[in-house]
């Protein structure tokens, strides 16, 4: 009976240090698994508060950029409308405030905005503002713009106090100034007395140009007609050599028109006096190895030819003529004459000739210059974050 009572002794002491060792083994076993759970909510908290400033710092920083991109044709619109064209001292002067002067955008300021709003939903909002460069002679919160640079500033805010600052420098399109209506750098042939080339601005009050300007020969044959500044006789072996393929290459990409063909048939409108418009011809591509033809052609703005030009009777241009190529007019008589009010630049090396006969008018006009050239964009010189 004795020997009984010591075993179930024995076996009830057993069973109950293992019920505690299990006890204890759950209580850890839970344990762990809580911290595991808490440090994987910890984790996965700051990772999503981590992945929602990136997506607020993202969305903001995209929102600056287009900011910046609104500001820079707002600008580039009021530049056209304006009276001095190849310079930014107009709108400069036109976003003073109440203290009459300008101001740092990222200090206190109150300029006003040349661009704002909102975007994504309205959960950003963004005010860009307007400013001369910092390396204008005059400083760089002066009105008074002397480089023909200024500098735009576009500030977006978003949730959870997210911030971008967004600053590009941009200048007017440099469009290089021609001494003469007609420019080539090569020879230049005008042949008939129903041939017109007056470098008197037509816009009035304008600067006067000399009528043609030839790095070639100036080959006259049946007295045409010929006025400009000093004394309107064309000049020949000039040394002025315009970068007429580095103007094409900027001014190409903002295009409006592409031509891969000839237009020769019916009448053909591009652009009207109140909307210029940039046409553009590569005639390699796709290859047309006579080079683009136009007749019966009315057009306002800029016309740029990658390759040679034909021009047939009804044309009229108002604005400017680019060619890397020649460029030949052939006009007729009444409706069949080509008239020009700009100017036409032709060449990138001294075989290209411009060679005009038959009825043709071709007179400078500053205003039509500055029409076309204003529809260009300005270009972007730097851009950066502003941290």
């Amino acid at each position: 009976m004795l020997q009984k009572r010591i075993k179930k002794l024995i076996l009830h002491s057993s069973l109950g240090s293992e019920g505690g060792f299990l006890l204890i083994a759950a209580l850890t076993l839970l344990s762990a698994l809580i911290l595991v759970g808490a440090t994987a909510y910890i984790l996965s908290s700051t990772d999503i508060k981590i992945g929602a400033n990136f997506r607020n710092n993202q969305m903001v920083l995209q929102v600056a950029m287009a900011g910046a991109e609104r500001g820079r044709e707002s600008l580039r619109q009021s530049n056209a409308t304006s009276g001095t064209t190849d310079s930014f001292s107009d709108e400069l002067a036109a976003r003073v405030g109440l203290n009459l002067a300008l101001n740092d955008p990222l200090s206190t300021t109150d300029d006003v905005t040349i661009a704002s709003g909102t975007m994504n939903s309205g959960q950003v909002s963004y005010v860009v503002y307007v400013t001369n460069d910092a390396p204008d002679s005059n400083g760089w919160l002066s009105t008074t713009d002397s480089n023909k640079r200024a500098l735009i500033t576009s500030i977006a805010t978003g949730p959870d106090n997210s911030k971008a600052i967004v600053q590009t420098v941009v200048e007017v399109f440099p469009m290089v100034s021609s001494p003469a209506a007609i420019y080539t750098k090569g020879d230049m042939t005008g042949n008939g007395r129903s041939l017109t080339i007056s470098g008197i601005d037509a816009c009035n009050g304008g600067t006067n140009l000399n009528s043609a300007y030839a790095m070639g020969e100036w080959d006259p044959t049946g007295d045409p007609t010929t006025y400009g500044s000093p004394d309107g006789v064309p000049v020949e072996h000039g040394t002025t050599d315009l970068d007429i393929a580095g103007m094409i290459g900027q001014l190409k990409g903002s295009a409006n028109v592409t031509l891969t063909q000839d237009v020769t048939t019916g009448q053909t409108t591009y652009g009207s006096e109140t909307s210029f418009t940039t046409v553009y011809s590569n005639t390699s591509n796709p290859p047309n190895v006579n080079g683009l033809t136009l007749n019966n052609v009315t057009g306002w703005g800029i016309l740029i030819v990658e390759g040679d030009l034909n021009l047939g009777g009804g044309f009229t241009w108002n604005g400017i003529i680019l060619a890397t190529g020649s460029v030949t007019l052939n006009g007729g008589g009444g409706p069949n004459a080509i008239n020009i009010q700009g100017q036409l630049l032709s060449g990138t090396s001294t075989i290209t000739d411009v060679t005009v006969n038959g009825s043709n008018t071709i007179t400078y006009n500053s205003c039509y210059v500055k029409k076309a050239t204003s529809q260009a964009p300005l270009n972007v010189l730097s851009w950066k974050q502003n941290f």
